[in-house]
């Protein structure tokens, strides 16, 4: 392990370490872990050398925002001294150039950094890294970072992780501040430090010792997501698989958590130890679910780890699923469940209409194989980003227009209509949507015509009348599907405008 005086060593330049040298991943856990060995380390060097990364630019006496919050709030009290910097390690896929003149081509080389605290048995820091390639069809939960690296820009795309030091940052707080990171590069929200996490986290009715933190009852995590700027709901998950298939179809678990990842929402897990962010999805089967894979970030175990079943986990910590904390941006005062039902409502009532005969709905619902037939995808976006990408993931052009000049709130709730059919041959699959004010109270009626600003099916687009203003009833050209607006599903070339929460 490095010695004090190796972390505040007067070389301030970054140096180049060649990770194809023998032993050289080895030395470098040796370096920072105890005894080398920490879970978390080892995940981030192991997604680290699956990408085939072969050169990591390591910039010492690094000044980390974090660290200094942690340090300035708890480890300054302490009889032993520890360092005030930290080091980041830049990972590449090929070679870089050892004076670290000029970087301006590395740019599709670079898989992301990770800050490494003075912290031997906790040493992983803000970490963005590169997700595996597994993930690469999954819907996943990231923001796109630009960090500097010696003058040069250089950005990443991941969803930022962090450890619990053990002692003032446990891993509840290491999940709400993942959360709120990730919220700071996808909906705008502000920057908060470990500081503003615990301080937050205190006011909540505490159950066990603060400093040092013996961690964080359900209600301290739940005020800790709503003082720094969310507006989360929480619900108590089942015991098992059965009990869970048993109760309402809106509140099972692979169904409610995907809702969230859809909606670049992380939400929180908790068992009655451990707490940690699920991240993303994929369609492929696990033991927990036939089509469906989770994946987390567990601040212990490391970043992006499987999921193969909830109610079957191999380590106590995990051990059970208690409760998901769901996070939503303030304006979002409809949940996703109840947004998902008034969608479905919505749909059913158009069915048992004459204006269903002969569309692709009607067509589905007499599927009678459960892998084919209709479903439905949910997700929470700004009005902005919807209209923006209609044109471009095929909306029918006069649908597209007509959404454009719509009145609609800021965040919307879209419950797509999905073609299983053509989701499982991987075309463009939406065959309707239903497009909801996100400020709707949870009590709206299902049915009421002003409680949707619009739905589409098929050949029919209805848009309410807001503020009593007219209905409008639009013809579209029949047997038109179109691609999703997920960006969790389809993330865009371009980061999106985050979302920006009124002052």
């Amino acid at each position: 392990m490095l010695g004090f005086a190796e972390w505040t060593s007067s070389e301030h330049r970054a140096v180049v370490l060649d990770m194809t040298a023998a032993g050289a991943w080895e030395a470098l856990a040796a370096d920072y872990a105890h005894r080398g060995q920490n879970p978390a380390l080892q995940r981030v060097l192991e997604i680290a050398r699956e990408h085939d990364v072969v050169c990591i630019v390591k910039e010492p006496r690094y000044i980390d925002a974090d660290w200094r919050s942690q340090l300035a709030r708890f480890y300054t009290g302490a009889f032993r001294r520890y360092p005030s910097v930290c080091h980041r390690l830049h990972f590449f896929t090929r070679a870089v150039p050892n004076d670290l003149v000029d970087l301006s081509d590395e740019q599709p080389y670079y898989r992301g950094y990770t800050v490494l605290r003075p912290l031997p048995v906790a040493p992983v820091g803000r970490t963005m890294i590169a997700r595996p390639t597994a993930l690469d069809d999954a819907a996943r939960c990231e923001g796109t970072e630009t960090v500097d690296l010696v003058g040069w820009p250089l950005t990443i795309t991941a969803m930022p992780f962090i450890s619990q030091d053990t002692q003032y940052l446990r891993c509840a707080h290491a999940a709400v501040w993942m959360v709120l990171a990730h919220g700071r590069l996808v909906h705008g929200l502000p920057r908060y430090l470990p500081g503003h996490v615990h301080d937050a986290a205190a006011a909540g009715a505490p159950v066990g010792r603060q400093l040092p933190s013996d961690g964080l009852s359900g209600f301290q995590l739940f005020t800790a997501m709503q003082t720094l700027g969310l507006s989360p709901t929480s619900k108590r998950l089942k015991a098992d698989r059965a009990q869970d298939l048993a109760g309402s179809s809106s509140l099972r678990l692979y169904s409610m958590v995907c809702r969230y990842v859809n909606s670049m929402l992380p939400p929180i897990i908790t068992s009655t130890q451990h707490a940690w962010v699920l991240v993303a999805y994929q369609r492929r089967s696990s033991n927990g679910n036939p089509v469906i894979t989770l994946w987390r970030h567990d601040d212990a175990r490391g970043p992006y780890l499987r999921v193969d079943d909830p109610w079957n986990e191999p380590e106590p910590a995990h051990r059970p699923w208690m409760s998901a904390y769901l996070p939503l941006l303030p304006k979002a005062h409809l949940d996703a469940e109840r947004a998902e039902a008034v969608g479905r409502d919505w749909f059913d009532a158009f069915g048992a209409t004459k204006a269903a005969a002969g569309t692709a709905l009607e067509t589905l619902a007499k599927e009678t194989d459960p892998g084919t037939g209709h479903t439905f995808r949910t997700y929470l976006t700004t009005s902005t980003a919807f209209k923006q990408d209609a044109q471009g993931r095929g909306v029918p052009a006069e649908l597209a227009a007509a959404y454009r000049l719509a009145p609609m709130s800021r965040l919307v709730w879209v419950i797509e209509l999905v073609d299983r059919n053509r989701r499982g041959r991987g075309e463009p699959d939406v065959i309707g949507e239903v497009i909801l004010d996100a400020t709707l109270t949870q009590f709206e009626p299902d049915l009421d015509p002003a409680g949707v600003i619009s739905m589409h099916v098929d050949s029919f687009a209805f848009f309410s009348g807001v503020d009593r203003a007219d209905i409008q009833v639009l013809r579209v050209p029949p047997g038109q599907a179109y691609a999703t607006g997920c960006n969790a599903l389809h993330q865009p070339d371009e980061p999106q405008t985050p979302y920006a929460s009124p002052t």
